[in-house]
This record gives C-alpha cells, structure tokens and sequence, in this order.
C-alpha cells in the first residue's frame, strides 16, 4: 500500500470521526467577491417541489476484505460532484463487511467512494458491486454493469494520467505558459494512446478518459491566465475563448471536471470585464444573471453557469437574495440534475442555516450528544476556538485561516492590516491560526492581529468541519456572544463586503 493512498485514508477516516449530522450542518463557502447586496427585503418563498420525471436510481453495494486493519470504519461515503466546497454525500453504514447505497443520477456520471475509488462511472438503473480491500486500497474489483469500464477507469486514473500534472503559473511570460500547458496537453494525449493500446477501452471510455484530459488542460490554462495582471490584454485572451472549450459540455457523461471548468469559465468572463461594468452588475444581480445566460450558446454551459451563480449565492449563506432570484432560476435551468440539487442546497440551507444552532452544533461538535452513548475525544481545534472566545469575552472576534505556503493567505495580508487599522478603535479582535507551524509570519500587536501556531492536532481538528484541505485562505466570524455568525472563503479581507459585516456587528 502507497503512502500516498495511507495518508488519503487517514485524513478520509478522521473526517468521519465526527457525527454524521454535523456533516450535513456544516455547509461550506466558496469565495465570491461579486454576492455583497444585503437583503432584508420581502422574502419569496421557493415554490413548492415541481413534478420531475423519477430516475432509474443507480444502486451500489460493496464488500470489505480486512476490514480489521481498519476496525473503526463504521461507514462508506458515496461523493456526488456539485458546486460546492464539499461534494453532496451519500452515507452508508457498513455491516457485517458490507454496505450499499441508492443515488439518482438523472444521467450518466462520474461519482468517487473516498478513498478508494476516485472516479466511478455510474447510469440510472445501473448496479453496481465492488470488492474493496483494506489492506491494498489499490486494488478494487468490479462487477455488475459498467464493470469492464469501471476497472478500466480506475486504471486511467491510477497509472496513465495524474491529473494533478498540469503546469501552474510562476511568473513566467503568459506565451510560454500557455505554451506549456499545450506541451503538457499533448503529452498526456499521448499517454493516453498507450492507454488506449493497453487496455482496450471501449469508445464511451475513450471519450470519457479524453474529455478529463482536455478539461484538466482548459481549466489549467484559465486559472494560471487569470493570475496574469492583464487578463483583459490580447496577449492573454487569445489563449482562451470559451468556444474552445464548448464541445466538452456537449460530453454524455458529467464529471468533477467539468464543474471545475465550468466555474473557471465563469471567472474568465468576470474577469474580462471592466470594473465600472462589474459594479453595475453587483449592484442589479439581474444583469448578471443576464450575463452568464448569454455567455454561450451551448446549453449545458449555460446552465452550469447559472447554476455557479445561484450555487454561490447559497455559498455565501445569500438565501434571501436566492429566493428573490428564484424565478429566472426556475425558467432558465430546466436540466433535472442542476435544477433539483439546487434546489436542495437551498433547503438544506434554509432549514439548517440557523446562526445560534449552527454555531452551537460547531462549537460543540466533540461534546457527547443526548441519548448517545459513549464521550468523544476533545477536539483540539475547537478547544481552541473555544478558548479564544473565552479569553475575548465581549469582542467581535476575526479569524484568518492560512499558511505561510499559500500565496492567497499572504496576498490577503495587507488587506487585513488595513481592516485591522479601520477598526483599530473597536471591541475587535483580529487572529490568523497559520496552520504550517511557520512562526515567521507578521505580527501586527499595535493593530489588535495575533498570530496562532496550530498544532497538527488543532489543524487536523478543524479540517473537518471547516473543510481547509478543499482551500485555504479561509475565515470565520464571530460576534460578541460568542456565536459563529458567518465563515467561509467569501470573507476575505480583501472584499468590501467584509468590512460591511464588521460594521454591522460593530454599530
């Protein structure tokens, strides 16, 4: 067994060491700069369920050889690919060395069991058995429909292609990182011929392997030209239009990947606006609905792209700007898989999103729970938390979450000591919990900034409620109660919505 497969299934093993319904109350947050409008206005409700055509559910069940290497495995994650920080999850518990779960794909998809599978190709109706061993993560068998695929695919990913292997951007000449990313493309491209001599995919497998390749490279050369200054230059535009890449969206099979680029896409068409253009729009959400509806003729894309919009405001808790946008929403997404997990996530996030409970389920994560049986460990990252609050009894308290490694947490650095300096007369505390024990980051005393040095206990302790291994920089918000009103990637000290939310906890 790798080690590299060994620490996957340590970190995926710890990450469950916490209850189930925490999971599901933790919903995480993407960065958007563009979600800043506060609503307290009147509220629309969300119309009651619509009538959708019922899915052939795909079913999926497995069989664990050794399970005693890993004895304190009590269940299996199915990860459902969407616009969020964290995948939608389907829990089955194990028993007797066996699980099995129901999922509704409403088409055909690429889902992953953490950490053993990380592409699986599945169809409505489709049934699924696999065989996984716990002391060689490896090694999976496969059987039932889609199983010749399915070992195939696992092969791709395993020994053919990394798709981690793409160049990033160092602050080299855009040409030539394009031209890199081009070279890269082809090699992989080539690889994946000897793929194709090896093991014979079929021609759905063909395609499914080539489209992850090309959406990796498309996404690749987005994000590495968005870190270019001048985006908006010929220079850099002639790289990219987003017709190259259209032809992927019109692929059978949804993935990961495309979600990913889907969402690079739509910073690229953010970013090639002006700033004028871009304030107009964040101050008429509709024009930017209108925008990304007409971004692109093909249809997938299209809705993707909405989707993305909608998917962020849930992400940056905006419900009830989302309720009030629902009905472009309604008659412009009519994909079955976009609309209803949207649809979802907003419930979810209606329902669950309740400041006090919320911040009380996080703050109290590692406490024992009424009716159960057995007291968890402490967890160290939410004693600290706990502690903090405690020791700031009565201060609106600012948390930046990063590494010195990061260049988005030190990016961010300045911006905080300006936030810092705004508020330098306030009951306002301002910490970064740097998580690479690197005690070599700046310290501002005179502004009210802390630096913390987390522990691996500590750091490991928050990874899964927080989700810091999906992206850092990251941030939590918490008001002179003591209660988590916010957190998220959304509250960048860079943004001005940031300053916003402060104000109003302060005034």
């Amino acid at each position: 067994m790798t080690k590299i497969l060994q620490k996957r299934l340590i970190g995926w093993i710890f990450g469950k060491s916490l209850s189930g319904w925490l999971t599901l109350i933790c919903i995480t947050i993407l960065a958007v700069s563009l979600l800043g409008l506060s609503c307290r206005q009147n509220v629309i409700e969300m119309p009651s369920e619509e009538a959708e055509p019922a899915p052939n559910p795909a079913v999926i069940t497995g069989h664990i050889l050794n399970s005693q290497v890993y004895p304190k495995t009590t269940e299996i994650s199915i990860e459902v690919p969407f616009y969020n920080r964290v995948a939608d999850k389907m829990i089955s518990a194990i028993f007797k060395d066996r699980f099995a779960s129901s999922i509704e794909p409403y088409g055909p998809r690429l889902v992953s069991i953490p950490p053993f599978i990380d592409h699986l190709m599945i169809r409505p109706g489709d049934s699924i058995h696999v065989e996984l061993d716990f002391s060689n993560l490896g090694s999976v068998v496969y059987s039932g429909d889609n199983a010749d695929n399915n070992y195939k695919l696992n092969e791709f990913f395993m020994k053919y292609y990394n798709s981690n292997d793409w160049p990033s951007f160092r602050q080299t000449a855009t040409d030539r990182f394009a031209d890199e990313c081009k070279k890269k493309l082809q090699s992989h491209l080539t690889t994946l011929k000897r793929f194709e001599a090896e093991m014979h995919p079929n021609k759905e497998l063909k395609e499914v392997c080539k489209n992850e390749i090309e959406a990796g490279y498309f996404s690749a050369l987005i994000q590495g030209l968005l870190l270019n200054k001048s985006t908006k230059d010929a220079t850099v535009s002639k790289h990219f239009q987003i017709k190259d890449a259209e032809y992927l969206f019109d692929a059978e099979y949804l993935s990961n990947s495309l979600f990913n680029l889907s969402s690079d896409i739509s910073l690229w068409l953010l970013r090639n606006l002006d700033n004028d253009e871009i304030r107009r729009m964040n101050k008429e959400k509709v024009r930017l609905i209108a925008f990304f509806n007409k971004a692109t003729k093909n249809e997938r894309l299209r809705q993707m792209l909405l989707c993305h919009f909608y998917n962020q405001l849930l992400e940056a808790n905006k419900v009830e700007l989302f309720e009030q946008q629902f009905a472009i929403f309604n008659k412009n997404v009519t994909d079955p898989l976009l609309k209803l997990q949207t649809r979802n996530r907003y419930l979810q996030k209606k329902h669950i999103y309740k400041i006090r409970v919320l911040s009380n389920a996080i703050l109290n994560a590692d406490k024992p729970k009424e009716g159960l049986i057995g007291y968890p460990k402490e967890n160290e990252g939410l004693r600290l938390l706990r502690q903090l609050i405690t020791k700031e009894k009565g201060r609106i308290i600012y948390i930046a979450i990063g590494a010195s490694w990061c260049p988005g947490s030190q990016q961010e650095l300045p911006f905080l000591k300006k936030l810092a300096a705004n508020f330098q007369n306030e009951a306002i505390r301002f910490v970064n919990f740097w998580i690479d024990n690197n005690s070599h980051n700046p310290d501002y005393p005179e502004l009210g900034i802390e630096n913390y040095y987390l522990t691996d206990a500590q750091r490991t302790g928050l990874d899964p409620i927080f989700h810091l291994g999906r992206g850092i920089p990251f941030y939590i918000l918490i008001d002179k109660d003591g209660v988590i009103v916010d957190y998220g990637e959304h509250l960048r000290p860079s943004f001005p919505d940031t300053q916003k939310k402060l104000e109003e906890l302060v005034y």
